[in-house]
C-alpha cells in the first residue's frame, strides 16, 4: 500500500514561526491555500485528515473540494505553554528552559507527552491503514501536522530521528509498506520504498 503523508499548508502563525499545535485551530493563510492550488498530487483512493482545519482545508484544495475522512488521533500535539508563541518569547521561562534541556525527548510544559503523542500517532496511522485494507484502497493520503509526521516516521524508519522528518508546509513524504510485517505488529522495516519529501509537481 502506497501511503501519502501531507503537511498542511502554511497559517499565519506558521509563517512566523508560532508553536501551534493541538489547541490552535488556525486556518490555512490565504497564501498559503495560493501555494497549494499552484501544486500538483499524487492523486489516491482515499482521503484522511486530521480534524483541525487547516489539514481540512488543505485537503479540500488539493483534492478539489473533496470531504475528507476525519481521524481524531492524528490531531496535532498539545503544545501547552507554548502554543501560539515563538521561542524567542518562551526563552528564560523556567519551565521552556528545562524542556528545552531535554532536547524536546519529554512532555510540553503545561501539554502533552511526546512518548504518548508518539505512540498515538503510530496508532492513528495502524487503524487508517488497516481501515484502508480492508475496503481495498491500494493508496492513501493522510492530510498531518508536521509533527504527526515526524512521530509515524521516526518510529517506523530504522535509526532515524524525530527531527530528521521535520518538512516545510505543504510537502510530505511518499512511502510504501511492507503489509506482512505491518500486520504482524513489526514496526522498524515496515516501509520498503518510496520516501521522498517534494510530493507535488
Amino acid at each position: 500500500m502506497k501511503i501519502i503523508l501531507v503537511r498542511h499548508g502554511q497559517t499565519e502563525g506558521n509563517k512566523v514561526h508560532k508553536f501551534i499545535g493541538g489547541r490552535t485551530d488556525e486556518p490555512v493563510s490565504r497564501e498559503g491555500l495560493e501555494a497549494l492550488r499552484g501544486r500538483t498530487y499524487p492523486r489516491p483512493d482515499h482521503v484522511f485528515s486530521s480534524p483541525m482545519l487547516r489539514c481540512i482545508q488543505t485537503a479540500e484544495t488539493i483534492f478539489g473540494g473533496c470531504r475528507p475522512e476525519l481521524a481524531e488521533g492524528f490531531r496535532e500535539c498539545d503544545f501547552g505553554i507554548l502554543e501560539g508563541k515563538t521561542h524567542e518569547e518562551l526563552l528564560g521561562d523556567p519551565a521552556y528552559d528545562a524542556f528545552i534541556g531535554t532536547e524536546g525527548a519529554d512532555t510540553f510544559p503545561g501539554g502533552e507527552s511526546i512518548p504518548a503523542f508518539n505512540a498515538r500517532c503510530l496508532e492513528t496511522l495502524r487503524e487508517t491503514v488497516e481501515t484502508s485494507r480492508q475496503r481495498g484502497y491500494r493508496s492513501i493520503v493522510c492530510c498531518v501536522h508536521g509533527g504527526v509526521i515526524m512521530a509515524v516516521l521516526s518510529q517506523v524508519i530504522e535509526g532515524s530521528s524525530y527531527y530528521g522528518w521535520n518538512v516545510e508546509n505543504g510537502e510530505g513524504y511518499i512511502l510504501e509498506i511492507d503489509e506482512t510485517k505491518w500486520k504482524e505488529g513489526q514496526l522498524d522495516g515496515t516501509v520498503t520504498c518510496g520516501i521522498d519529501h517534494r510530493i507535488y509537481t
